[in-house]
């Protein structure tokens, strides 16, 4: 079957509810069902989330320690990487304010008249 024929395919609801049962009773599998139907994986998984009864399993992810430990390592610098962008973050309005400041005091052609008596 060719792409443009699969796309415009529906399957009715009576039939998505029917694939669902079969694989929740253990007679077909989701791999089975896209297979048979040329419907892409995900799709039946949708299937099984709108019709199902019963709750689909997480995702389970498997690391080694090294994963773990640059991980922690990783959210280390990150939280640290916060900090210093925080830090600069309120140095500059503090930068803005005094120039704020001084265009206020001293007009708004300050840093020209800063500059003449250098």
């Amino acid at each position: 079957m060719r792409l443009e024929e699969r796309r415009r395919r529906r399957f009715s609801e009576s039939f998505r509810k029917e694939q669902v049962s079969l694989i929740e009773k253990g007679e077909r599998k989701i791999s089975e069902v896209s297979r048979l139907y040329e419907v892409k994986p995900d799709s039946v998984k949708r299937w099984l989330a709108k019709y199902g009864t019963k709750e689909l399993p997480g995702q389970v992810i498997i690391q080694t320690q090294d994963e773990v430990k640059r991980i922690k390592e990783l959210e280390k610098q990150t939280s640290h990487y916060k900090e210093v962008i925080g830090e600069q973050q309120l140095e500059l309005l503090y930068l803005r304010e005094c120039l704020a400041l001084a265009r206020e005091r001293l007009g708004e052609d300050f840093e020209k008249k800063i500059k003449r008596k250098w």
